[in-house]
């Protein structure tokens, strides 16, 4: 019989690599009568670390041969209706287009809802502006060494979307059964199994390229196809319907159904739907900086005396703030355990950071961005306005830089007193091309440094040492997400005003991230194909 085993708690001090048999040993099993083992979730219950309590929580599946519920024990115990197992992923029917679906872009929402429409015999054309993965970090490794941005590779635009130079973070706060089919796949083409259990799953940007990889090829050899270097010039619309699309200005394809994942960066595709009359909206964001720590120090705040223990991970940490005076939050975003910070610009003539870290999450340094709340009313709720509010204080980072790509840096305490730094001190920077020391608030406007000056002390309060003088600030931190929403139906993701057209992912305002991103691609795909 099978066998559900629900909040396993383990101290840190009983942790074992032999799980099987610390359950057999608890519950008194013979364990060589156990079968189909199975880790369903892990987690870290530190709440109360700094009292020295620490524990991993399991929820396991098994086989055994006897009735288990009956055994007296703190965890839970229940059957499992073996018709529900592994039922999750959706199988599909086989469609015919009378014209391939287009897909405009290659980042998680493209990458899924080409895959889903390849696997239906739908032979998706893959329209992606940048370089395959591999041609794109040659690019990309230039930049940070020389500081030769190329407008179309970079780590915005390119294979991958901008994820693929990430921490390559599988969390979301979609609730959603078709997670678990997005998890499974990127198993499938690569990710370790444990992604599939862990609570805060991240496969790091080195896996995530390899993945990555191995999807586009699974596309190709079921008869899609992936142009590199194929920007999309244009939109052909007749009678309020997508006919076709222009690809660099000279090639021309012919469809019915154009799914647009272009990601939060593509601002002249923005403009190029805005001139088509494609109803937009302006949308919230956030803006703000980089924050760089010894990871060490992150350790010790969230582990208490366990953080040298081997069964432990780089810590993270989630942060949030309301700030009194200006009326807008601050939070922790994108926060990268044991990575750098990057060089992320794709506008000549202006900086723009973010954060990455590799699988290992084993280098020097944790970083995370401190943003702070951006409301359409900021920029006059013109959608195209929000673009140029978001360039403006890239342009003022690179200035203060010194207009060479390298980025305006700040100690934590000169930040706090509002004085200019001169010098770092303990912690290392690793943005690169290079930092310049400054005063990074003149690169933001005054309600957004002033908001991050009143809630780093209150963050210092939950996580000791985070304001600690020698941290870095790194500017600037704008494109957590898009500062406009491409109106569309909400069951369908088609377009109010024309059809064909389905806006999808981060770039159409509607996912954070790279799994609620792949999640609208995917659903995108289900709404075009019949689920069998």
């Amino acid at each position: 019989m099978n066998y559900q085993l629900s909040n396993i708690k383990i101290p840190i001090q009983e942790m074992t690599d032999d799980l099987l048999q610390y359950v057999s040993n608890k519950l008194h099993l013979k364990s060589d009568k156990i079968s189909n083992f199975k880790i369903l979730s892990k987690s870290i219950d530190a709440r109360k670390s700094r009292q020295g309590e620490l524990s991993f929580i399991y929820t396991i599946e098994l086989n055994y041969p006897k009735n288990l519920t009956k055994i007296k024990s703190k965890w839970q115990i229940s059957k499992i209706d073996e018709k529900t197992i592994d039922s999750l992923i959706y199988k599909v029917d086989k469609k015919t287009f009378h014209k391939p679906p287009i897909v405009v872009g290659f980042g998680p929402a493209g990458i899924f809802a080409a895959l889903k429409l390849a696997q239906s015999g739908a032979n998706p054309i893959v329209l992606e502006r940048g370089q395959d993965v591999t041609t794109r970090k040659e690019d990309i490794d230039s930049f940070w060494k020389n500081g030769n941005i190329q407008a179309n590779s970079n780590v915005q635009f390119g294979e991958g979307g901008a994820g693929s130079f990430s921490d390559g973070k599988l969390t979301t706060r979609v609730k959603d059964p078709l997670n678990r089919e997005i998890l499974q796949c990127f198993v499938d083409h690569g990710a370790p199994k444990e992604i599939l259990y862990l609570h805060k799953p991240h496969v790091g940007t080195d896996i995530l390229r390899n993945v990555i990889k191995n999807i586009r090829r699974e596309i190709i050899s079921l008869g899609g196809q992936v142009l590199f270097n194929a920007c999309m010039t244009d939109i052909i619309v007749e009678e309020e319907r997508i006919v076709g699309v222009e690809v660099n200005s000279r090639d021309h394809y012919e469809t019915e159904h154009l799914i647009l994942a272009i990601g939060h960066s593509a601002r002249d595709t923005y403009e190029l739907i805005n001139k088509k009359k494609v109803n937009l909206e302006a949308k919230g964001f956030a803006i703000g900086l980089r924050i760089e720590h010894p990871q060490s120090l992150i350790n010790k705040a969230q582990y208490g005396e366990h953080w040298q223990s081997p069964y432990l991970k780089a810590a993270d940490y989630q942060l949030t703030y309301r700030d009194e005076q200006t009326g807008r939050g601050v939070y922790s975003f994108c926060m990268c355990p044991g990575g750098f910070v990057i060089a992320s610009s794709s506008e000549v003539g202006g900086v723009v950071t973010n954060g990455m870290s590799y699988y290992s999450r084993g280098e020097e340094n944790a970083n995370s961005a401190i943003v702070v709340n951006i409301s359409p009313s900021d920029f006059n709720h013109d959608p195209i306005e929000g673009i140029a509010f978001q360039r403006k204080h890239e342009r003022l980072a690179f200035e203060l830089g010194g207009k060479n790509y390298n980025a305006p840096i700040q100690l934590v305490g000169d930040f706090l007193e509002d004085k200019e730094s001169i010098a770092i001190g303990d912690v290392k920077p690793t943005y690169t091309p290079g930092v310049t020391p400054t005063n990074v608030a003149l690169a933001l406007p005054h309600y957004v440094s002033s908001s991050i000056r009143h809630a780093l002390p209150h963050f210092n309060q939950k996580l000791k040492g985070f304001s600690t003088y020698d941290a870095i600030l790194t500017g600037v931190e704008t494109r957590t997400s898009s500062p406009l929403r491409i109106v569309r139906d909400k069951t369908t993701r088609e377009s109010l005003n024309i059809k064909g057209l389905y806006p999808i992912g981060e770039g159409a305002g509607y996912a954070g991230g790279i799994m609620s991103a792949a999640l609208d691609g995917l659903k995108c795909a289900y709404h075009l194909i019949p689920i069998a």
